[in-house]
């Protein structure tokens, strides 16, 4: 089948990453075309199709003559525009299934969530959330705050974070979302784009995501949740002193790694550190190992491995490693988890997000008693003396990796979707079927009327 796989980023960013690697294990079986809006230039087993900024000598003839003659042609850079471009390039493709990522990362560029009403357009899609983005205002995790439930609007918590949106423009945002993604049968016309009925289902990672989902705007979809996957044959066990000694570090002592693309982002814990590092103050010969932009301090020596975009690299980093401690507040299913979970490396990390769903404590790792940077520190503490004491978590973590984190195993999971959404009646005929089965009572013309629709898996 061909499979079309639309995204921001080619390759940058967590997201991005778990798209590539899923991406290509189905180019293995399947024909992948990915459409992108940052491409990274590299060559791939897939075909990459690159949206980019209208030429600037375009951008002044289209406004000089929309300012001429009024046409209808949408602006370059808006919601628009870049609904434009992704179906004159479907229409080309002729896929049979989508594949739907990441879009915020392109949203000062028109990319937002009318992207996947145009998606559904032309095939059956399947989004996979890797945020919360696709049912909230703005943000893509919304940490404690609730609002996504009842209405995102311009009291936001987190408006200035990333992805950033003006406080007077995220209640609309909210109220865009939720008319293009609630899966509601509609009769009557459509305001605005919307998902057809039965065409598009949710992805998520984590069994956590897909209940946040289910609170929000995906209350009546189809949901499925697929772990992501790494290649076990890649992220692997290996000797540690060969892995400390290629990586010029200390042979001798407990190494403590943490790995963020930016190690001062709060949604990673950055603002988190000082409480963590009151519980392990009194313990010496440790060393803290970071693999990120930015730096840290700590009781203990700080080694700086940078930020590392190289596999291969980060394989010795994880195995390196005693212990990787994963400070963030919130996460779905973490990329730098699983991978050090496939190297045998175990995690220290809160009880937060999709974190459970790899993180036994005891067994894959150790787990806070409560969300709280004290608590985490205290688990660090029980990890260390545990580790010091001969406890030995590897092939425990590696036998979990090799049970629910095999990318081969992700990938045929979404090809066994795929061919489930194929096979399923197209949507405008369930629709017509339901309207048959569902005749709305005379109303005046004005009256618009939603029957919610629930398709089972």
């Amino acid at each position: 089948m061909h499979v079309v796989m639309l995204s921001d980023h080619e390759t940058a960013g967590g997201a991005a990453i778990a798209a590539s690697r899923l991406a290509e294990a189905l180019a293995r079986n399947q024909r992948v075309t990915r459409l992108v809006f940052f491409p990274d230039g590299k060559a791939h087993p897939w075909r990459t199709i690159a949206f980019c900024r209208e030429a600037p000598w375009k951008t002044l003839l289209r406004r000089g003559m929309r300012k001429l003659f009024r046409p209808k042609t949408p602006l370059p850079n808006s919601p628009g525009f870049a609904a434009e471009q992704l179906r004159k390039s479907l229409r080309s493709l002729r896929p049979d299934v989508i594949s739907l990522h990441n879009l915020h990362g392109a949203m000062p560029w028109g990319w937002g969530p009318e992207l996947a009403a145009v998606c559904a357009e032309f095939a059956p899609v399947a989004w996979t959330l890797h945020d919360m983005w696709s049912f909230t205002g703005r943000c893509a995790y919304a940490f404690d705050c609730e609002k996504y439930i009842t209405g995102c609007d311009e009291t936001c918590p987190t408006a200035e974070e990333a992805p950033a949106l003006p406080r007077e423009q995220i209640a609309t945002a909210w109220q865009t979302r939720r008319r293009i993604v609630a899966p509601t049968l509609r009769v009557g016309p459509l305001p605005t784009p919307t998902l057809r009925v039965g065409s598009t289902m949710a992805v998520t990672p984590s069994r956590w995501l897909a209940g946040l989902a289910r609170r929000g705007f995906w209350s009546a979809a189809r949901i499925e949740s697929i772990p992501n996957g790494v290649a076990l044959d890649v992220f692997r066990p290996m000797e540690q002193a060969l892995a400390r000694r290629t990586l010029g570090l200390p042979e001798q002592g407990i190494l403590v790694l943490t790995v963020a693309h930016d190690l001062r982002e709060r949604r990673k814990g950055a603002h988190l550190w000082p409480h963590i590092w009151r519980p392990v103050e009194n313990i010496a010969g440790a060393m803290l190992v970071t693999m990120g932009e930015g730096s840290l301090e700590a009781p203990w020596p700080v080694h700086s491995l940078g930020w590392i975009g190289d596999d291969e690299r980060k394989v010795l980093a994880y195995n390196a490693a005693d212990v990787l401690l994963h400070p963030a507040p919130v996460d779905n299913l973490p990329n730098v988890l699983v991978e050090a979970l496939a190297c045998g490396t175990p995690a220290v990390a809160m009880p937060v997000g999709g974190i459970p769903e790899i993180v036994d404590h005891g067994a894959t790792g150790w787990l806070a008693a409560s969300a709280t940077p004290e608590d985490l520190g205290n688990a660090l503490v029980q990890a260390i003396g545990e580790i010091r004491a001969g406890k030995n978590l590897g092939n425990a973590c590696r036998m979990r990796a090799e049970r629910d984190f095999c990318l081969k195993k992700q990938a045929r999971a979404y090809e066994s979707l795929f061919k489930r959404m194929l096979e399923s009646p197209w949507p405008d005929a369930m629709m017509e079927q339901l309207r048959k089965q569902q005749e709305p009572t005379p109303c005046p013309r004005s009256a618009v009327h939603s029957l919610p629709v629930t398709f089972s898996p």
